[in-house]
């Protein structure tokens, strides 16, 4: 589907935030999660869109429901399974919720050109290595080629993801990324044991391990997100 017939039924947006990547392993799925919990926990209505086949987040609800029914959020809202690219666009819709987080799935253009076309924010999450860096290109091509079509509108910023504690690969890598010529957030998301633990039982970090240090960043990412937002 092409930008120009996206666009063209389009109406007003809302505070939509698309978190894509072309490459899949850059920690998508545990972004768009944690990010949402983040936001609900600060009385934010919240809808988490799956829009990866893959279901990552879908089953991440399912096991929530499950495994912790105690951790249940009113402010939290999940697609039960992943949408398509048509129930996407349908969010271009005035939504009862303060903030929509769309997870994408890797290499769908469909549903990628559908995505950013409806955000108002888009973050690449990318992980420091020089493979994952270049990767980005092929998800800012698809932005560039949007924006110059008039169908899409949104901020993008980069995000480090994945980081490794204790090296310097995340500096390296935010030098990398420089190259790409976009908007770097000051957060950075590690990787961290407690957040691989936490998904298992569909809790977020916020709610698994509170005291951890991954919490800091999730609460720093959500606080950059509201700011870049508001900058709109």
């Amino acid at each position: 589907m092409s930008f120009e017939i996206l666009s063209s039924i389009i109406g007003g947006m809302n505070k939509i935030i698309s978190i894509t990547n072309q490459k899949g392993g850059v920690g998508k799925s545990t972004i768009a999660f944690n990010l949402g919990v983040a936001l609900a926990n600060k009385k934010h209505t919240v809808f988490i869109v799956d829009a990866d086949p893959q279901g990552t987040v879908s089953m991440w609800a399912k096991a929530r429901t499950r495994h912790a029914p105690n951790k249940i959020n009113p402010y939290l809202t999940f697609t039960e399974n992943p949408w398509t690219s048509e129930e996407i666009l349908k969010l271009s819709r005035k939504q009862n919720y303060d903030f929509v987080i769309i997870d994408c799935g890797p290499a769908n253009n469909k549903i990628t050109k559908a995505t950013l076309v409806v955000s108002n924010l888009t973050i690449i999450p990318i992980s420091p290595s020089p493979l994952d860096i270049n990767s980005a290109r092929s998800t800012i091509a698809l932005l560039e080629e949007g924006a110059s079509r008039g169908a899409t509108k949104s901020k993008v910023h980069l995000l480090i993801s994945k980081k490794i504690v204790g090296t310097n690969l995340a500096k390296e890598a935010r030098e990398a990324c420089q190259t790409l010529k976009l908007p770097i957030l000051k957060t950075e998301i590690s990787q961290r044991v407690a957040l691989c633990e936490s998904a298992i039982t569909g809790q977020s970090v916020l709610e698994y391990a509170p005291n951890s240090p991954a919490v800091k960043e999730f609460i720093a990412l959500e606080k950059e997100v509201k700011k870049c937002l508001k900058q709109n």
